[in-house]
């Protein structure tokens, strides 16, 4: 029996209302639904909230999951799906103020996490906030460090000042655990022509018009994935094609690039070296090499053959070029 879904809509822009929408993109999550969705729907927030959700193709039981829970799901082909064009069909469709963008495999890591992570919009100069990722028991430790790095203990507010160039590592932010003002949302799209780092798109665009983005690490959820090297060379090329492509690289107004690169690499040869652990920390450097290399690669896209990106990128082959 097919299961009873509905076609995505044409959304028209309308007015919104204080509330929360979160989204939910699935493709055969039912067991990550399973293990955390009691997690999600059960946040002390106290405001009004929906719940968006856009499936590709599960048969696994994800749609009859949603549908027991009172939750309509909105169906679109498997091939349709694109971490951009997906998220904003499930934003055109919200009712509230705030969107919400968490991975289904992601777990609040208590109660208070959607509280916490809307709280930094009673500042109204905030557009966007992300939260913390902790590493899931049983990764390894590169992995964990990765995710210690990127997501710190201390909250940071990022705001670029007219006149004043936007570090790099400004522009980090993640959907994987994130909200957005719809109103910011809707001048700043996900963008459509990208492989990866859609998020990162919409946080250089606030900071460009001069809104706060805010890292608040009590906004916690367990959440992050294993990588080999390779599948980090990956990922560090559909990066370098899809910065290039928003045109951060070339964006006079962005730099420390080299910087930010050796402040890593620094950063983690240091923690692993401290703890007397060299093996890592040599390993550290071959990832960091491997990331850098796939960075570098990646913004060279208009000068590589078709046949190598198809090979070197993890998803280049299902997103060609498209026109702007």
């Amino acid at each position: 029996m097919t299961p009873a879904c509905v076609e995505a809509p044409d959304v028209a822009e309308a007015s919104v209302a204080p509330g929360v929408s979160i989204l939910l993109l699935t493709k055969n999550h039912r067991k990550d639904l399973e293990a955390n969705f009691d997690r999600i729907q059960g946040q002390d927030y106290g405001g009004a909230e929906e719940y968006i959700h856009i499936d590709s193709g599960s048969t696994d039981g994800t749609i009859e999951f949603m549908r027991e829970r009172g939750i309509e799901t909105h169906c679109i082909p498997p091939e349709e799906f694109h971490h951009a064009r997906t998220r904003n069909l499930a934003a055109s469709m919200a009712r509230y103020g705030i969107l919400v963008c968490l991975s289904v495999d992601a777990v609040p890591a208590n109660s208070q996490w959607l509280r916490k992570l809307v709280r930094p919009f009673e500042d109204v100069e905030v557009g966007a906030v992300y939260g913390k990722q902790v590493a899931p028991k049983g990764t390894g430790p590169l992995r964990v460090r990765g995710l210690e790095y990127q997501y710190p203990n201390a909250r940071e507010v990022r705001q670029s000042r007219k006149g004043e160039r936007i570090p790099l590592g400004y522009i980090r932010f993640s959907n994987a655990n994130s909200a957005v003002r719809t109103e910011v949302w809707r001048r700043f799209k996900f963008h459509e022509n990208v492989l990866v780092a859609e998020d990162h798109w919409l946080c250089y665009n606030v900071l460009k018009s001069g809104m706060k983005v805010v890292y608040e690490p009590e906004a916690a959820v367990i959440h992050g994935h294993e990588r080999s090297i390779w599948e980090e060379f990956q990922f560090a090329v559909d990066n370098g094609v899809s910065l290039k492509r928003m045109g951060v690289f070339d964006d006079p107004d962005v730099g420390g690039e080299f910087r930010y690169g050796m402040h890593r690499i620094w950063s983690d040869w240091r923690h692993f070296t401290s703890q007397g652990q060299y093996g890592l920390a040599a390993q550290s450097l071959l990832v960091s090499s491997a990331k850098w290399a796939g960075v570098q690669l990646g913004k060279r896209e208009a000068h590589l053959p078709h046949w190598l990106l198809k090979r070197i990128s993890e998803v280049h082959k299902k997103i060609p070029m498209r026109s702007t």
